[in-house]
């Protein structure tokens, strides 16, 4: 089969690796994959090990518009005339009074119609975006336009912001047009199955992120020097709480718990962060440091005992499904502190995989750590358990074959779900 995958950027972001991770199965298991980027990535930025294992049959061009692509679009309007306006005219009814969501539309309408031709002439059987916005966008209306099926995977903000900038108008439109739509988790698969009628919910399906469980082994952390050695890794966003974690090391301190925190990632609030820090005096404790590739990711997973990000849905509305760093931590065999947000407790099972806290309470999550770092064995059931999880339902081989099944299928039948069991035949 041969699939296109419309992704935000090419090279791919370094903070999507699980993008990568599920194309690279795909094409190992034997598929011709054409990736279709809306725009270029950034020079000189994290690169993982596996994106040296992505090789497309085809890279689009990466530039959201230029003189080529212009030409091919005013060539498919010319051509299909109707087709384009018919589907164009849907969109733009589907956004409504959200001038942001036209915009939006307006910026990817060019590079949709002019991928819906260059789509034929390669062959491509198959659309599948990730992420819900403008990449869904431009695969609903290159496949509308070109007669090929289409499919995407939502994630978080472009499902759950609330904010009218980020408010994804179109949702529903893409919804009711797309062969399949694949959510990261249950929760958010209730989320828009609730969107379409009864008969179509079954379209939606949820596909685990994936992880290469080979990279993050379990195995037990290093010599202890006396401390609790706890890890965060993620983008500086509010919805991660890492300011809520940051107070809580503050009362750590204060209660003579031995502990370092080191905080890997980048983003928007890195300034608030350290200057937290600072303001608390934790730099004998608190490391923040840059963004790193996975292979060094698995490294600081294996040297901590404690992975801990609490969670929390921010201003505009906006939350994680699952962060893929929790998969990671616990396949390698550490338990995980966080928050009962969107599909977290789908993973992070209070007492048998880790411990959920309230959001935004800093001696709730306080109290937690310090329990953990009196009960070593405690630590070694819940990271154990963990692995147990993460292999069953975020193995990403086995999680690519699920979105290739469910893409092949005339969706008669449903694969299950991975990590779940079919029910036992009946003995009558």
């Amino acid at each position: 089969m041969r699939i296109a995958y419309v992704i935000p950027a090419w090279p791919p972001l370094g903070s999507q690796p699980f993008v990568v991770n599920e194309m690279v199965e795909v094409q190992d298991a034997g598929h011709a994959l054409v990736v279709l980027p809306l725009y270029p990535g950034e020079a000189g930025g994290v690169r993982h090990g596996t994106f040296a294992r992505l090789r497309p049959a085809s890279v689009l061009p990466a530039p959201l518009v230029d003189g080529a692509t212009l030409g091919l679009a005013l060539r498919v309007l010319v051509t299909r005339p109707w087709r384009v306006l018919r589907t164009l005219a849907g969109a733009h009814r589907a956004a409504g009074a959200s001038p942001w969501a036209h915009v939006r539309l307006l910026a990817v309408t060019p590079k949709a119609l002019a991928a819906a031709h260059r789509l034929r002439a390669l062959g491509v059987e198959h659309l599948h975006a990730h992420f819900a916005m403008q990449t869904a966008d431009t695969a609903a209306i290159a496949g509308a336009v070109a007669g090929v099926p289409f499919s995407f995977t939502a994630h978080a903000y472009d499902i759950y912001s609330t904010h009218p900038r980020w408010r994804n108008a179109t949702l529903g439109w893409k919804l009711r047009r797309a062969a399949r739509a694949f959510t990261v988790n249950d929760y958010a698969r209730d989320l828009l199955r609730a969107m379409l009628p009864a008969a179509e919910r079954a379209r939606v399906q949820t596909v685990y992120v994936g992880i290469p469980t080979e990279l993050f082994h379990a195995e037990p952390p290093a010599p202890d020097d006396g401390r609790l050695r706890l890890l965060c890794v993620a983008r500086f966003q509010e919805k991660k709480g890492i300011d809520t974690l940051i107070d809580a090391c503050a009362v750590l301190r204060e209660r003579g718990c031995a502990f370092s925190l080191r905080v890997f990632g980048d983003g928007p609030l890195r300034p608030a962060l350290e200057a937290q820090v600072a303001r608390h005096a934790l730099g004998d404790h608190v490391l923040i440091g840059q963004p790193i590739p996975q292979e060094e990711v698995a490294r600081e997973m294996r040297a901590c005992h404690l992975f801990v990000m609490p969670c929390r849905r921010d201003h505009n509305g906006d939350m994680d499904g699952i962060p893929t760093v929790f998969m990671e931590a616990m396949a390698t065999g550490r338990p995980v502190v966080s928050c009962a947000v969107s599909g977290i407790p789908e993973l992070v099972r209070d007492g048998e995989t880790g411990v959920i806290v309230p959001p935004n309470d800093t001696l709730a999550l306080a109290d937690a750590i310090a329990d953990l770092a009196t009960a070593p064995e405690r630590r070694a059931f819940l990271g154990r358990q963990g692995r147990a999880l993460v292999e069953r339902q975020h193995d990403q081989r086995r999680n690519a074959r699920r979105v290739v099944a469910l893409l092949v299928s005339d969706g008669s039948a449903d694969a299950p779900a991975a990590g779940a069991t079919r029910p036992a035949a009946s003995s009558r």
